[in-house]
């Protein structure tokens, strides 16, 4: 038996915390065997330390961990420096930032934090660099007029290349960073003495990992591009800025030229509120002019966070089965501003709902789409708003939901981060003045509505949104008998992974033939 006392005590991936990351010094392999003994253990506590990182001296080691009495109802991350030789712990950041990412100066006197201030202040916050003192004290935000996160946050569907640190110079005068904007991730400089920052890359690119070059000669980038997985560049510097990034290997070329891809096309359409929104179109391999075919739309998770431009072989999978892919970020989507990101908080199944169905009326008015063969899926936020969409319009001739949320009230005690559903929804669900909100914003309670025949998909051992949520959705329409349903449970495989990696392929085919059985794809209106 295990008794529980804490919100936070289980991590999706992880399970139960019965052992925590700790910080160990040892003494460098040689020819010979390590003395156990000469093993140090530096770090204990019922808190992880990660990211270890010897500052430039060597007489400290960083770690990022969060050792506050309310830790188990935040995302906070401090920077502590834990000496060598005692252990002795000292925390360099004030306890209101989530540290993602950090980076010692040259010589060893400061430290840039990429992180974004508390949600519980004020609400989600784009991560900034900040510069704070090897020793603490005041922290100073370096890039403000920045409006987008200095960190990874738009992906593609082929995993990440990681891990991101921000890089110094050798005279400690700049540090060159990432910034998520409009669905790509470029490489960006910082003038420290000045605040000031330049844009290095431009285009349609998504980097993932960089790592400056001796001498400031160049630097190594891990990019992602619309038709190409992951491959290494160069970006030479120059006095100005930068030129064009050089691709240097070529690791999936090829496996990726034995299959015809279909280039996404980026748009731009007017959303909810009247805001610009953006997304991309696939056509299906094969397409023609003027010929109309059937749509799959698909939804991001998050929901702060966004599709990027790296290529995303699930997409591409749904284009050589014969339909047209659409995808965009709306309304809380990173990259767009903190406005923009921020929403979606207290509107989950507002605006972004709008955002998402203007966007099929825009591939209807474009010609692309035929509105009688509309299919929609998404993951995790993606599968809760499948789920939503459903119990509003009758539009979706088929839809698969992926590992998603259909009771928020539920969600709340049941996630592992059920803490910051209470901080996306405003309130708790017994607050008298959100309670309203919750049962509105819940696609269950919609259930009665739902026309469109619907095969749910779920890890059985996430714990982030964790498989009652599609349990509970499938069991109300199963007892109500009005549309087909299914519910396929994924053994061994949690809500960030599985333990078999083809296993993704098979949610793909099952989601294809769920969409095949209820939609038509006629072989005459492709090319031969």
């Amino acid at each position: 038996m295990r008794t529980v006392s804490t919100i936070c005590y289980r991590l999706d991936g992880r399970g139960l915390f019965e052992q925590f990351t700790q910080l160990f010094v040892m003494p460098a392999p040689g020819d010979g065997e390590i003395d156990p003994a000469a093993i140090i253990q530096l770090t204990s506590g019922d808190f992880d330390h990660d990211q270890p990182r010897w500052t430039p001296e060597s007489s400290e080691i960083g770690v990022l961990c969060n050792r506050a009495d309310d830790r188990d109802r935040s995302f906070i991350k401090d920077l502590w420096a834990i000496a060598r030789e005692t252990g002795e712990a000292r925390r360099i950041s004030n306890g209101t930032l989530e540290i993602g990412a950090y980076s010692w100066s040259p010589d060893g006197s400061q430290v840039i934090l990429a992180a974004a201030k508390d949600e519980r202040l004020d609400g989600s916050e784009n991560a900034h660099l900040y510069l704070v003192s090897r020793q603490g004290g005041s922290i100073e935000d370096v890039t403000p007029e920045i409006d987008n996160h200095t960190a990874i946050a738009a992906f593609a569907g082929f995993g990440q290349v990681s891990p991101y640190i921000p890089q110094w110079n050798a005279e400690g005068t700049h540090v060159y960073y990432l910034v998520t904007e409009h669905g790509c991730v470029h490489v960006y400089r910082l003038d420290v003495a000045r605040k000031t920052s330049t844009a290095l890359t431009t285009g349609e690119q998504l980097t993932h990992f960089l790592a400056l070059l001796p001498d400031e000669k160049g630097v190594l980038l891990a990019q992602a591009r619309p038709l190409s997985l992951w491959d290494l560049y160069l970006l030479p510097l120059t006095a100005s800025g930068a030129d064009e990034p050089v691709r240097l290997t070529q690791l999936a070329d090829r496996e990726l030229a034995g299959f015809a891809w279909s280039e996404p096309e980026r748009m731009h359409y007017q959303g909810a509120n009247g805001d610009e929104i953006e997304a991309w179109i696939i056509r299906p391999v094969g397409a023609r002019d003027g010929v109309r075919y059937p749509l799959a739309i698909r939804i991001h998770g998050g929901p702060q966070s966004a599709f990027g431009v790296g290529m995303n072989p699930y997409h591409q999978y749904l284009a050589a089965q014969g339909f047209a892919v659409f995808y965009c970020n709306p309304h809380g989507s990173t990259g767009h501003g903190r406005a923009f990101l921020r929403e979606v908080e207290g509107d989950w199944g507002g605006w972004d709902y709008q955002d998402i169905m203007a966007g099929v009326d825009a591939c209807i008015a474009r010609g692309i789409a035929d509105p009688e063969r509309l299919v929609v899926s998404g993951y995790s936020y993606g599968g809760y708003m499948s789920m939503f969409l459903i119990g509003q319009t009758t539009r979706f001739k088929a839809a698969v939901p992926m590992a998603g949320v259909s009771n928020l009230a539920s969600f709340v005690g049941t996630s592992d981060i059920g803490f910051w559903q209470v901080l996306q929804a405003k309130g708790y669900p017994w607050d008298s003045e959100r309670a309203a909100y919750y049962r509105e914003r819940s696609p269950l309670t919609y259930a009665a509505r739902v026309t469109s025949p619907t095969r749910f998909i779920h890890p059985e051992n996430d714990l982030r949104c964790p498989i009652e949520q599609s349990e509970q959705f499938y069991m109300a329409l199963k007892m109500m008998g009005n549309v087909p349903v299914e519910l396929v449970r994924a053994p061994g495989s949690w809500h960030m992974g599985t333990s078999k990696p083809s296993q993704y392929l098979a949610y793909w085919e099952k989601m294809v033939e769920w969409f095949l059985k209820y939609v038509e794809i006629r072989a005459e209106e492709y090319q031969g």
